[in-house]
Parts: C-alpha cells; structure tokens; sequence
C-alpha cells in the first residue's frame, strides 16, 4: 500500500513527532488536534476529536488519507474520558472522513492484558482486562478494527523527553525497595522507539492486527529504581518484607521485529541515560 497521504489524529507529543518521522520519509501528512499545534511544515488542523461537525468543517476540500494512525490519549483517568479517546472520538472520525482510509493505526495500551502474576505476554495472549478504563481501550480497539483494517499498537508504560515520573519519584525517595521477595515486573517504550513504531506500522505492506511496544528487557521495578538512584546518588528507603509472589507482567515485543523495528533504547538503562543527560 502507498501511504501518501496520512492524518495523525489526536496529535499530541508522539503524534507530532511522528509527524516529524513520516514528513521527512516524504509522506503527505496532517495533523489533528484540539489545538492546531503542529510539526513544523506540516499541514496542521484544530478541531474536538469527538466533534463530527468540527471535524467535517475541518476536513473540507482535503484529498482523501490513505492511512489514519490515532495518537489519543484520555485527558484523565475517568472512564468518560477513555470513552472519549478510545471510542467515540474514532468513531466521529470516521463519520467526519466519509471515505474511510486503506488503513488505521492505532495506539492503544498493554493495560488491555490485565494480567498480574508475572507471565509472559504476546500479541496474541487473550486481553483479560481488570479495570474498567482497559475494558474501554479494548471496545474501542473492536470498533475500529470493524470497520476499516486496523494495525493496534499496544505500548507499556511511554518515557522519554518531558516524561520523568519515575525519576522524579526516585529523585524524591517516593519508592520503597524490598532486598528479597518476589518481583513486580514492569515494561516500558523510550517515546522515540514508540514513534518508530507507529511509522513503521503505517507504511509497511501487510503490518499485524495487533503488535506490542515495548522493549526487549521486562524489568521488576524495584531494579529500575535502584539503578535510577545510584545515578542519581540518592538512597531509597526499603522494606525488609517480601512480597509473596510475582506481579506485574512481560511483554513479548516479537511483531514490531518481525517488521524490522528495533529499538534505539533496548532496555531501560540507554532509555534512562538519554532522559537523565536532559536533566
């Protein structure tokens, strides 16, 4: 498929800098967003996601995209606001564009697995999830993918330039480490391998229904927060008491290779590194 023509819906900061990526690979691409913010030279709309009206007055007299790839995010943590971004907001997209595109991506989360003792997770493991806000992410994922064919890219927890919740808590001692104990595992995106990511799933030939972005090392948190404050010579307090089982999950990222993509910050400790030289 020729992606000429892309719009990048709910451009926030992955969506602009993929903006970036697909500008310079010599793609037509626009961007929408409550805001008008934009990628430098490229073709920039404002309108409410959810707002079929606004969209239709915005996409007036533009060719018609190739490939759509959603970068919403909700605005809080609400069930309405998952809503908002996961399925009324695509769903008005589609009623604005008319003409669906050859292709969607969309961005969507690992949340959707729901599982919490430590297993292993591909593409392809049941999404089970155990919150109502992930229930959500996946109702919008099938009403999607029910109407245009659709490449869902799950991510783990984004980091990267801007997002520094994780060092900020160590910074301030705001996590408890256990020396024994079993492990709550974790995974996470460097926002740049996310972008890749995404690119790669819109203009690629035959991408996956379902692909997950994440890195190649699923890491307990406990060792991410102890490497953090060694760089950061910060002592944090713990908590001599084991946990009693695992949690968390690891996430297999084998899709996105498949494709080509491999990540510029393959585990935490590049990722962290660029993000602490920022600082």
């Amino acid at each position: 498929m020729a992606a000429t023509r892309v719009l990048i819906a709910g451009a926030g900061d992955v969506g602009l800098t993929l903006a970036g990526v697909l500008d310079a690979a010599g793609l037509e691409v626009t961007t929408l967003n409550r805001s008008g913010r934009a990628f430098s030279g490229v073709r920039a709309l404002a309108a409410d996601l959810t707002d079929t009206d606004a969209l239709r007055s915005a996409f007036d007299g533009l060719p018609d995209f190739a490939v759509v790839v959603l970068t919403t995010a909700p605005d809080d943590r609400t069930e309405d606001a998952y809503r908002a971004a996961y399925v009324d907001g695509p769903a008005a997209l589609l009623r604005a564009l008319g003409t669906h595109p050859a292709r969607a991506v969309l961005t969507s989360t690992t949340g959707v697995y729901g599982d919490d003792d430590g297993r292993w997770i591909t593409a392809s493991s049941p999404a089970t999830p155990t919150v109502p806000t992930a229930t959500i992410v996946l109702e919008g994922e099938a009403a999607l993918a029910s109407q245009v064919p659709t490449s869902i890219i799950r991510a783990a927890g984004i980091y990267g330039p801007g997002r520094t919740y994780l060092v900020d808590r160590v910074r301030r001692g705001g996590i408890v480490t256990s020396p024994v104990g079993a492990a709550h595992w974790t995974n996470r995106i460097h926002r740049d391998d996310l972008v890749a990511a995404l690119a790669i799933a819109a203009i690629h030939p035959s991408p996956p229904a379902v692909a997950i972005a994440v890195d190649n090392e699923p890491t307990p948190l406990a060792m991410i927060a102890e490497w953090l404050a060694a760089e950061l010579d910060v002592t944090l307090p713990t908590d001599p008491s084991p946990d009693t089982r695992a949690s968390g999950k690891r996430c297999r990222n084998s899709e996105l290779k498949d494709m080509g993509w491999e990540p510029a910050y393959p585990t935490f400790r590049e990722g962290y590194r660029s993000v602490l030289a920022t600082l």
